[in-house]
């Protein structure tokens, strides 16, 4: 059995991948210290248990409690477990939230990256890498048709970005150095069941469930490039499976939906009404933060997202609803 690593694989995207992996039979591996930025660290625990009965009949499953930002400690879990793949997920992924406590950001995504690739020299059975970044990275684009190209430069607008691109980079000097295939993957914004609680979709869901007030960002005409969990997944292990030097993928669905739109779709699925406050704009959002042009993942792998905007928050409000029943 091929053994993977997943940095923060308790948390919603790293846990859909570990689940993917054991389901393919490798055993994996997941890193994850459990913090509660996004999603309470009980609702992680809930993850963890979902893998672990996964894995129950071929027992390929491994959790490490983990802190990227300790290096002994990583390095330690990569010297026992020697991977043959990893996938570094593990980061802090507030935007807003990156511009009140830019160190934090820059000691986990950026300190805590270097102390994964510091790791690596002890990996001798390395053949892919594949690091999560973000379409934060590139920033804020002039329009809201405007799209995100793998060839744009670096311009991102708050420290999470930032961050992001530095690591990037620092991913970038290993493989030079190393000649380990490497794959950068900027990810648009994701949803789907078990989806972190502060993306917009997850908070538009739970308050037409439980009443609760949310926040309307600015006139409700920004654009984002929403992603469904699933086909997230699908587009990794394609590049996870197919290791070729360096390359950079754009992953996500190149159509646009506006705020004001995602509160139409939720409430016109739910047949109920969001409890909406509107308020005004905040620093480091991107008003439109650009979607993404995947010709090149096409191409290269076949792959395109198969879950439109509507029948994904459909699911993703199923879940929610029966979750709370």
């Amino acid at each position: 059995m091929k053994k993977i690593l997943i940095t923060g694989g308790a948390g919603f995207f790293g846990s859909h991948l570990a689940i993917k992996a054991i389901e393919l039979g490798y055993e994996t591996i997941v890193v994850d210290i459990l913090n509660s930025e996004t999603t309470d660290s009980t609702e992680k625990e809930q993850n963890l248990k979902i893998l672990k009965k996964k894995s129950q009949e071929l027992k390929n499953f491994k959790f490490y409690k983990s802190d990227i930002r300790n290096r002994k400690e990583i390095s330690g879990v990569i010297i026992k477990e020697d991977p043959n793949f990893i996938i570094h997920c593990a980061s802090l992924v507030m935007d807003r939230l990156s511009m009140l406590i830019p160190h934090d950001f820059i000691e986990t995504n950026v300190h805590g990256s270097q102390n994964v690739i510091d790791s690596l020299k002890n990996a001798n059975s390395l053949e892919h890498i594949v690091f999560v970044s973000s379409r934060s990275a590139i920033g804020e684009k002039g329009s809201a048709d405007a799209f995100i190209r793998e060839t744009d430069l670096f311009r991102p607008i708050n420290p999470y970005g930032a961050t992001k691109a530095a690591a990037e980079s620092l991913f970038y000097c290993n493989f030079f150095n190393t000649n380990i295939p490497l794959s950068i993957t900027r990810m648009q914004p994701m949803y789907g069941p078990r989806c972190r609680h502060d993306m917009f979709v997850w908070r538009v869901l739970n308050s037409i469930i439980t009443g609760e007030k949310i926040e309307k960002y600015g006139d409700g005409e920004a654009v984002r490039d929403w992603l469904y969990i699933d086909d997230a997944v699908e587009a990794i292990f394609k590049i996870l499976l197919s290791p070729r030097d360096f390359r950079t993928f754009n992953i996500g669905t190149g159509v646009k939906t506006s705020t004001n739109q995602i509160i139409e779709i939720c409430e016109e699925i739910s047949e109920s009404k969001a409890n909406i406050e509107n308020v005004s704009a905040v620093s480091g959002d991107a008003y439109f933060a650009g979607i993404s042009d995947c010709s090149f993942i096409e191409k290269e792998l076949n792959w395109k997202f198969r879950t439109d905007i509507r029948t994904g928050i459909e699911i993703t409000y199923q879940f929610m609803k029966n979750k709370k029943i």
